[in-house]
């Protein structure tokens, strides 16, 4: 059994707007911290150069970005060369690298070679504030398109913490922003699900799970300034009120065969104490591997002191030994009493 809690402070909550901006009016805003992500991989071996293509938006103005991990992932054997334009499929492309990857949400941070550049930010907004039935627009470059952008709602969750959308998300559009109604950005673009006699399935990922590649973004900003001795910019946002956190518990957990000549089922239940002087108001259970395990089920104590996560596991008779796990994390949201 595995628990671990671990708070962090740079997702922050942008400052919104007076009114709800029109889709053109977010377009207008934003276009400038888009970026058409170019890739390009070569076979070391054969020399065989493969190309694709997504999307990506601007964090700071030193040219941090996140886009869609398999878009710029190489492998084993092959050279890798990414390129950025900003705003248009038909813009200038230029030289980027990548700092982190993360397989398990398909999200990476990229950055622009030449940081004498000022780049346009996008403003992040508060996902957690997001609800069914909620606006968002998403912009991008799918296909051949020179730009694209389009508007849906959000439609129920997904895997992983993702959101459900009716936004229309072709190939291309990988890695790019959904912003809500303020034109702030609280979704990365996952895409449509390719499922088997079904179609118009798409999902966008909420960026309170980009926590590392944001984090990623923060300390390579730092360390950049540093060896500079120059002021850094991580995160165009405000900074969070003091009185709300963002905290997560990690847990994780393995069942064996109990040894019988039947597959087993055990419930465990976990309980995760609020932090000293705050109670938690808002949370998510965020399964990142699991086998053989029932769906969590959360309840929260009146007070918000205390959140309890209730799961089952199942494993295989003794002659077979498979195994139930589960690797999650609890996303919560606290507010100071």
């Amino acid at each position: 059994m595995v628990i671990k809690l671990f708070v962090t402070t740079l997702l922050l909550i942008g400052a919104g707007s007076a009114s709800a901006l029109t889709l053109s009016e977010a377009v207008e805003k934003n276009r400038q911290s888009v970026i058409y992500v170019k890739v390009s991989k070569a076979n070391e071996t054969t020399g065989a150069v493969t190309e694709q293509h997504g999307t990506g938006f601007i964090l700071n103005k030193e040219g941090y970005a996140v886009t869609a991990a398999h878009v710029v992932s190489g492998g084993q054997g092959l050279q890798v060369e990414i390129r950025g334009a900003v705003g248009s499929r038909e813009g200038v492309l230029e030289p980027m690298e990548v700092l982190f990857e993360s397989s398990n949400f398909d999200v990476a941070l990229i950055r622009f070679k030449d940081s004498s550049k000022q780049r346009k930010p996008v403003a992040l907004g508060d996902p957690w504030k997001r609800k069914d039935g909620d606006t968002i627009y998403v912009m991008g470059f799918p296909g051949i398109e020179e730009w694209f952008h389009t508007s849906g709602v959000l439609s129920g969750k997904g895997p992983k913490g993702s959101w459900n959308t009716t936004a229309v998300l072709n190939a291309g559009m990988s890695g790019g922003p959904a912003f809500d109604t303020d034109g702030d950005v609280v979704a990365m673009v996952w895409g449509g699900v390719p499922t088997t006699g079904v179609s118009g399935i798409n999902r966008v990922l909420p960026i309170n799970l980009l926590r590392e590649p944001l984090e990623f973004a923060g300390a390579f900003a730092r360390a950049a300034a540093a060896a500079t001795a120059t002021t850094p910019a991580v995160v165009p946002l405000p900074p969070k009120p003091a009185d709300i956190q963002e905290v997560q518990y990690a847990f994780a957990e393995t069942q064996t065969s109990f040894g019988g000549f039947q597959a087993a089922t055990r419930t465990y239940t976990k309980t995760f104490d609020a932090m000293t002087g705050f109670r938690i108001t808002d949370y998510k259970v965020i399964p990142k591997s699991s086998n053989n395990a029932r769906t969590p089920t959360t309840v929260l104590s009146p007070d918000g002191k205390k959140l309890t996560v209730t799961f089952a596991l199942t494993s295989g008779p003794a002659y077979d030994q498979w195994r139930g796990w589960i690797d999650a994390e609890v996303q919560t949201r606290q507010t100071q009493d």
